[in-house]
C-alpha cells in the first residue's frame, strides 16, 4: 500500500509540476529552510520539483576565479565535470558569445549529460559536448568553453541543450551573473548575486536583443581621449570569448589618427603602432553611462621580441556584421548579465 501511495503521489506531482532543469543547492546558507526541506524531499523521491517550490527555495549564489592567459587573450575558470565522487577539473574559456558547453577531447566525439560544478553552483544534468579542438579557433591554453549566451533564441523545436546559466537560473538568488575581468590578473565570475564591493557608483542597465543568440546591445556613441562625445548608433555583442574590441571602421580610423606612428599593416592583419606610443582612452556610450577604457588597455601585445611594434587592441569590425565589445573593453568595466528571460546588461565603473 505504501509503495502504491508513493507511485500515485509521484504521478500527481509529475502532472502538476512545471518542467524546469533540476539544480542542486550546493551552498544553502541563505536559503529559506522550509522551502529547501521541501525541495530536498522531492529530490529524494525522484519527483519533478514544482515551479513554486524552486522559486521559494531560491537563494543560491557563488563565485569562481577567472584567470587570464598571456596578454589577456582569454580568461579561464575551473569547472568540475563528472560524478560528484570522482569529478575531473577542466580549465574552460569564459565565453558569453556562444551557447555551447564544450570540452576538447582527442579520443572521443560525443555529447553526454554530466554533473557540472562551477564554484558552489551544481547542475546535475548539463549537456556537455566532447569534441576535438578545431585548430586556430580553440585556444591552446583552454580545455574547452563555458558558453553563456542564449541557447534557443528562435524557439526551435526540439530545443537545443540549455546553457549552464539557463539550467542554474531557476534556483539562483537572482537570475543573473556578473563578470569582473581584470588586466593581467585574476578576476571573478559570480552567479546569483551582485557584489557591491566590485564596482563604484551605480549600475546602468540597457535592454538586450537576444534574437541572434547573443548579448547584443546598442551603444549610443563614442569619444576618443578628451575629445567631445560623438553620437552614433553602434550595434554590439558583448563577448568575453573575444579578445579585442571591434568597432566600426570610421571609429577605428578616428582612434588611430590620434596615435603617433599608427598604421594599418595588411601583413599583420590590423592596426599596429610603436610600443612606446601614447594611447588615448576610448569611451563608449551605454545609455546615460560613459564606459571608459584606458589607453594602456588598447596596447594588446608586442609583435617582436624587442617590443618595438605592438598590435592594437581596437580593430575594425569589417565583414563581421556587428561590433564586438571584447575583453579589451570588458576588463575595464563591471558587467551584470540579467536573464535569460527579459535579458538586460548592466554596466558600472570599477577600480582599475
Amino acid at each position: 500500500m505504501l509503495v502504491l501511495c508513493r507511485i500515485i503521489f509521484a504521478a500527481i506531482l509529475a502532472y502538476q509540476a512545471v518542467a524546469i532543469p533540476l539544480v542542486t543547492i550546493a551552498d544553502s546558507q541563505n536559503l529559506t529552510s522550509g522551502a529547501l526541506s521541501v525541495l530536498r524531499t522531492y529530490e529524494k523521491f525522484g519527483a519533478t520539483v514544482p515551479h513554486e517550490i524552486k522559486l521559494a527555495a531560491r537563494g543560491n549564489s557563488g563565485s569562481v576565479t577567472v584567470t587570464p592567459t598571456q596578454y589577456d587573450t582569454e580568461y579561464l575558470l575551473p569547472a568540475q565535470v563528472g560524478p560528484p565522487s570522482t569529478p575531473k577539473t577542466y580549465q574552460l574559456t569564459l565565453d558569453t558569445g556562444s551557447s555551447s558547453f564544450v570540452i576538447y577531447s582527442s579520443t572521443t566525439s560525443q555529447t553526454l549529460s554530466e554533473t557540472v560544478t562551477i564554484g558552489s553552483i551544481v547542475v546535475p544534468s548539463q549537456t556537455v559536448q566532447f569534441s576535438a579542438p578545431s585548430g586556430t579557433f580553440d585556444p591552446p591554453d583552454s580545455d574547452g568553453s563555458l558558453g553563456l549566451a542564449f541557447s534557443n533564441p528562435s524557439n526551435k523545436v526540439p530545443a537545443p541543450p540549455k546553457t549552464f546559466f539557463e539550467n542554474a537560473a531557476p534556483t539562483l538568488a537572482q537570475s543573473l551573473f556578473t563578470v569582473n575581468l581584470k588586466k593581467g590578473k585574476p578576476g571573478t565570475l559570480t552567479f546569483g548575486a551582485i557584489d557591491t564591493s566590485q564596482y563604484s557608483g551605480t549600475i546602468t542597465y540597457v535592454s538586450v536583443n537576444s534574437a541572434n543568440g547573443f548579448w547584443e546591445i546598442t551603444s549610443n556613441g563614442y569619444a576618443i581621449g578628451s575629445s567631445a562625445f560623438v553620437s552614433s548608433s553602434i550595434d554590439a555583442v558583448v563577448d568575453t570569448g573575444t579578445t579585442l574590441l571591434y568597432l566600426p571602421t570610421a571609429v577605428v580610423k578616428a582612434y588611430y589618427a590620434k596615435v603617433s606612428g599608427a598604421t594599418y599593416n595588411s601583413n599583420q592583419g590590423g592596426y599596429v603602432f610603436p610600443c612606446t606610443a601614447s594611447l588615448p582612452s576610448i569611451t563608449l556610450g551605454v545609455g546615460a553611462y560613459r564606459a571608459v577604457t584606458p589607453g594602456s588597455y588598447v596596447n594588446y601585445a608586442p609583435l617582436d621580441t624587442s617590443s618595438t611594434t605592438c598590435f592594437g587592441g581596437i580593430q575594425a569590425d569589417t565583414g563581421i556584421g556587428f561590433s564586438i565589445f571584447g575583453d579589451i573593453f570588458i576588463k575595464s568595466q563591471f558587467l551584470v548579465f540579467k536573464g535569460p528571460a527579459q535579458p538586460m546588461l548592466g554596466f558600472a565603473a570599477k577600480p582599475l
